[in-house]
């Protein structure tokens, strides 16, 4: 049988109409019309006074730190269980990042543990809305205001949720959405990075194009400063055009298919998925789901057992203090003993199929699976094989 994939997106013809219309007609004077279009869809929908395309998510994270003037000798808080380029881009402007604990209900970063983590050196903090759920900003907009850093709202996996009637990428000083191939919205790459701030906006653009100073007769190609390529292309920006204007629908798509997932779950002891507080819109963007421990299965455990199923799950996030890369920034100190709850539930997550076209068969032969395998422990678990209805 044909595996059911972790994640994937929902093509129309609508998007190809308008690749091929950029392929045949998005050059010369027009080769930034589909990026432009994009953008200013963005703006209207963020009510943002400027955004600014990007090459990918990451480089929007890097570039707003840039932005915000951050670099050796300050540090950047951020969540401990995220996609680690949440993290990256504070390695490559010379900060440190300091791993703070996650909110063991939404998974976003917790409050309590961004207080105790701010230094004399704490310049700025990422929040991020972690598989769609959004993060409780009230509280850690208080903390930043009052000590003085800065919010970047790494948006990357929530555009189109909301908090409190806001729209996901205006909750900070800064914020940033991906356009990856498994995102929501995909252009296959891309980014866009968001704010009110001009003097941000200003250096962000001006780095994203090798430091270049506006095109004149009198100066063109002149680089002021060693920038970076961060340029989007009008031909992925194409893709993502048309797919930001079906939004509504692809987050219908996944707001049914969480409905399937918390139906066919409900009942079983033991099983927390994604949350959904009364302030805010979820876009479930991956549905996720913390196992008990007491069921005695690990992530990695669950998804060789869901390998032989044809089905493909993905782990929760690791903790991104456990991992080789960022271990220079952890030394001597005890990362399961400061950021408890991240260590406690990353074990027994596992992010569930999520693709945006996933059939109600499908998701119910994913959870006929899930509580077949939780039936017995791992040690004496025959291989499930089920048939999809």
């Amino acid at each position: 049988m044909k595996t059911i994939p972790s994640a994937g997106p929902d093509i129309t013809e609508a998007e190809i109409k308008l690749v091929n219309q950029a392929i045949r007609s998005g050059w010369y004077e027009r080769r930034n019309l589909h990026l432009d279009l994009l953008t200013a869809a963005i703006q209207r929908h963020t009510d943002k006074r400027y955004c600014l395309p990007t090459s990918s998510g990451t480089a929007a994270i890097h570039l707003a730190l840039l932005g915000l003037n951050i670099g050796p000798g300050d540090e950047v808080i951020v969540p401990d269980i995220t996609w680690t380029a949440s993290a990256a881009p504070i390695h490559y402007v010379g900060a440190t990042p300091v791993f703070c604990d996650i909110d063991e209900r939404s998974w976003c970063l917790s409050p309590a543990s961004f207080e105790e983590r701010i230094t004399k050196k704490t310049k700025a903090v990422i929040v991020v809305n972690l598989y769609g759920n959004m993060v409780d900003i009230e509280p850690i907009r208080s903390i930043a205001r009052r000590r003085g850093i800065a919010i970047i709202e790494d948006a990357a996996e929530s555009i189109g949720g909301e908090y409190r009637g806001r729209p996901a990428g205006t909750l900070g000083d800064v914020g940033i959405f991906s356009f990856n191939a498994t995102k929501l919205v995909i252009a296959g790459q891309g980014g866009m990075l968001v704010t009110d701030n001009k003097k941000v906006y200003e250096r962000a653009k001006k780095l994203a194009h090798h430091g270049m100073r506006k095109y004149t007769i009198e100066a063109t190609f002149w680089s002021e400063e060693i920038g970076f390529n961060y340029q989007w292309t009008n031909l992925q920006a194409a893709l993502a055009l048309a797919q930001f204007r079906r939004l509504r629908e692809l987050l219908a798509k996944k707001k049914r298919a969480f409905g399937w997932y918390r139906a066919a779950l409900e009942g079983i002891p033991g099983i927390q998925l994604n949350d959904q507080p009364r302030n805010a819109t979820n876009t479930y963007w991956i549905v996720s789901a913390i196992i008990d421990s007491a069921y005695g299965w690990k992530k990695e455990q669950l998804m060789k057992k869901f390998r032989s199923c044809h089905i493909d799950l993905r782990p929760f996030f690791y903790p991104l203090s456990s991992m080789p890369a960022w271990k220079p920034y952890v030394r001597s100190k005890n990362m399961r003993q400061q950021n408890p709850v991240a260590y406690r539930i990353s074990p027994y997550g596992i992010c569930l199929p999520s693709a945006t076209g996933i059939t109600k068969a499908e998701v119910d032969y994913v959870c006929d699976c899930l509580k077949k395998t939780l039936r017995v422990k791992p040690t004496l678990c025959p291989v499930v094989k089920l048939q999809m209805g």
